[in-house]
């Protein structure tokens, strides 16, 4: 309890300094979202998530997402990891496929530090005429974390995330992510979490974006404690 206090602490904190900002950024965005992992040994995991996406200052509803991402981790500081992405609303719906490689190095007990490239693309479908029309989009993402394990529930971290778009073999900048959030396992199988972005895009536009998460793990080493 002491802990998940310190939790809901943070969380004020940074939702008071964001209230006190609030006049930087054009637009507000959410993604909340649930997950439910299986891992099936110590290398091998699995993860389906639903996210809600809010825009519009959280005044309209934008689409929903469903993820399906496979983890490998291949030893204690290199993790491979493939997710699928199926994006829909009532007008419209896309395919997402992220190919990405992580390294984990540790700096001290408490402290850590991870790079992770990721190819990402994006299509309508794969039909010829519909390629025609809604070619396939790729994206490189470079991201650079900062954590710290605070206690052995919570981890807090910072991140900053490149975004180059490749369009006819040229790369050019599409969006700058960054974000402070925190991760508290409220026991072996429950863990919530909160963080909070900063977007610049492409065109100028600087966005905010709060998101909520909760995830359920199953399988290898996940008993309730």
């Amino acid at each position: 309890m002491k802990y998940l206090k310190i939790f809901f602490l943070f969380l004020l904190s940074v939702l008071f300094i964001i209230k006190s900002k609030a006049q930087l950024f054009d637009e507000w965005e959410a993604r909340p979202n649930i997950a439910l992992k299986y891992k099936f040994n110590k290398q091998w995991s699995v993860t389906g998530t639903y996210y809600h996406y809010l825009e519009n200052n959280f005044k309209q509803y934008n689409k929903s997402v469903i993820s399906v991402d496979a983890g490998f981790k291949i030893n204690s500081w290199l993790k491979a990891g493939i997710d699928y992405r199926y994006g829909f609303n009532s007008r419209k719906h896309y395919h997402d496929i992220r190919y990405s490689i992580a390294f984990d190095f540790k700096l001290s007990p408490r402290w850590k530090v991870a790079y992770r490239p990721m190819m990402q693309q994006e299509f309508v479908s794969l039909k010829k005429e519909h390629l025609v029309k809604n070619p396939i989009e790729y994206f490189l993402r470079n991201r650079l974390t900062l954590s710290y394990d605070a206690t052995s529930n919570l981890e807090l971290y910072v991140f900053t995330e490149n975004y180059l778009e490749i369009e006819e073999g040229n790369m050019g900048f599409y969006r700058q992510k960054s974000a402070l959030g925190s991760d508290y396992k409220l026991n072996g199988r429950n863990k919530i979490g909160f963080r909070f972005e900063v977007i610049n895009k492409k065109n100028g536009k600087m966005v905010a974006r709060p998101n909520l998460s909760y995830t359920y793990s199953l399988g290898y080493g996940k008993k309730i404690n």
